[in-house]
């Protein structure tokens, strides 16, 4: 248990002091001071004091508000570069609970900004973002060619919040965090595991669902969809992709001894889409169609994922029962897009979406020759996080329409490895796949907890590892399972509820 925190209330302009405390606090919300990081130089700092913040949005770290925090601006440069980095720290005014969380972004945008920060500070975390220089509007032309920027985004910026985060509350409230938590999804996933792989020291405890990393190889895989049907005469039609994947969970639904729409493990699942060759699609009011052949080599070759021309497999596509929209649908995922036309091809705004299966591969070994050591951030080697006694959990959606789940398993399996087996393994790393989840939420399957952290605090703080995280959403809950472990009905009970189902 934490001991009682000081609530400051600000006196004047000049005094401050704490309720529950004997001694005032070190320093008002106005009179903070900012101690750039090694390399780094103030532009500048703001601190002001706002009340009632809230973030009106879905969140999924929590409630957005309302909240009363101190918010420490602050815009940072490095040498001769001439970046400009925004940072932004939030410091409750009451309630601080000792610990600091630091968040990641999405995309091409390293923050979320409120997005996160205000749930943070509503459950009580002093916390922080920033958008390491690039802007939020994931535009990757601006600084796609810029060395500073680009080390901005992939690793330096989160760490020098971070830096800067600890410092900001130690001078706050008179003492540092106990805790230090990192929370993110997608790129902050990755971000959380880049914290883990370069800067050890920075988190006890790391929370990375559907993490981005491998960026170098899956920014180039999800363009395989658009790749594969630009082989073919024309794109197939997303009712007919949508039907087919239908008709996989069809299929597959029972292996986990209950029909209740969901997947649990599609690594199980054997569908093949020419089976369901010349079924009916309705695909608009007023006319139906059938599955040709030629849809199903696409949806096969897209659930099957990046192969060369000799069938050689590259990476990971996407599982049965996927929502393809995002990926399938010309002209494609953005990201892809920007990845190719900006980084491979240095030429931003250039329209790829013509590209080829047998250009893809070219771009996907130019993309990982050229990107993976910096970008790739999937570094198995976790010993010095390990050492220091950090803990990780990830989640990752089989259903997941951005990111394949595979290359999370991909890369616990090399840690696994490296670490000296699973057993090892579980003291610092976890991992949790959902059935029916998309990236980061979404999909139809139950959806991921109201506060991700809990389970991560609990192991952190009080040993005790979770075996299962419970998932509610969509009219049904699952106790999602510690993989390798998978969810299996029990036999008797609502398929729905999460009591009638077992880890096996």
């Amino acid at each position: 248990m934490l001991p009682q925190l000081r609530i400051c209330l600000a006196l004047g302009s000049l005094v401050q002091t704490c309720l529950g405390s004997s001694f005032p606090c070190i320093t008002p919300c106005s009179s903070l001071t900012v101690t750039p990081p090694d390399g780094a130089t103030l532009i500048n700092v703001t601190a002001t004091e706002r009340y009632n913040v809230t973030y009106d949005g879905a969140t999924y770290n929590g409630v957005g508000g309302p909240v009363d925090i101190c918010d420490v601006e602050v815009y940072l440069t490095h040498g001769d570069a001439g970046d400009a980095v925004r940072f932004a720290i939030y410091l409750p005014l009451n309630g601080w609970n000792g610990r600091w969380q630091g968040t990641g972004g999405g995309g091409f945008a390293a923050g979320g900004f409120d997005f996160e920060m205000v749930p943070a500070a509503t459950n009580g975390y002093s916390t922080g973002s920033t958008d390491a220089g690039v802007g939020l509007d994931g535009n990757t032309d601006v600084w796609y060619n810029s060395t500073q920027l680009v080390k901005n985004f992939v690793y330096l910026s989160f760490h020098e919040m971070t830096v800067m985060g600890k410092d900001l509350s130690e001078k706050f409230y008179g003492r540092k965090p106990e805790y230090s938590y990192w929370f993110g999804c997608s790129t902050g996933g990755r971000q959380g595991m880049s914290e883990a792989q370069r800067y050890p020291e920075d988190y006890d405890g790391i929370f990375a669902g559907a993490p981005a990393i491998n960026w170098d190889k899956i920014t180039v895989a999800d363009y395989w969809p658009i790749a594969v049907q630009n082989q073919g005469d024309e794109p197939v039609p997303l009712c007919k992709l949508s039907a087919i994947a239908n008709a996989s969970i069809n299929a597959c639904d029972l292996l986990d001894g209950a029909a209740d729409g969901l997947i649990s493990n599609p690594l199980k699942c054997e569908f093949d889409a020419k089976s369901v060759v010349g079924m009916k699609v309705q695909c608009d009011s007023n006319a139906t169609t059938n599955v040709t052949e030629s849809d199903a080599t696409v949806w096969n070759k897209i659930r099957d994922g990046l192969k060369d021309e000799r069938g050689n497999f590259l990476w990971y596509g996407l599982q049965p029962g996927t929502d393809l929209l995002n990926q399938a649908v010309p002209p494609g995922f953005l990201i892809s897009r920007q990845w190719i036309s900006d980084f491979l091809l240095r030429s931003p705004g250039l329209d790829v979406s013509d590209i080829k299966q047998d250009e893809l591969v070219d771009l996907f070994h130019q993309s990982v020759s050229e990107f993976g050591e910096l970008w790739g951030t999937d570094n198995p080697d976790l010993s010095a996080y390990r050492k220091r006694g950090g803990k990780i959990l990830t989640w990752h959606g089989w259903s997941d329409d951005l990111i394949a789940p595979q290359g999370t398993l991909d890369y616990w399996q090399r840690v696994v490895d490296l670490a000296g087996g699973e057993k090892a393994t579980d003291e610092f790393y976890r991992v949790f796949m959902a059935p029916g989840l998309g990236h980061c939420g979404g999909g139809p399957g139950p959806q991921i907890p109201t506060d991700n952290l809990a389970p991560l605090v609990e192991w952190v703080e009080k040993g005790k590892a979770p075996e299962t995280i419970l998932f509610s959403g969509n009219g049904q809950s699952r106790n999602i399972c510690k993989f390798p472990k998978e969810l299996e009905y029990s036999g008797s009970g609502n398929v729905s509820d999460a009591a009638s189902w077992k880890c096996v």
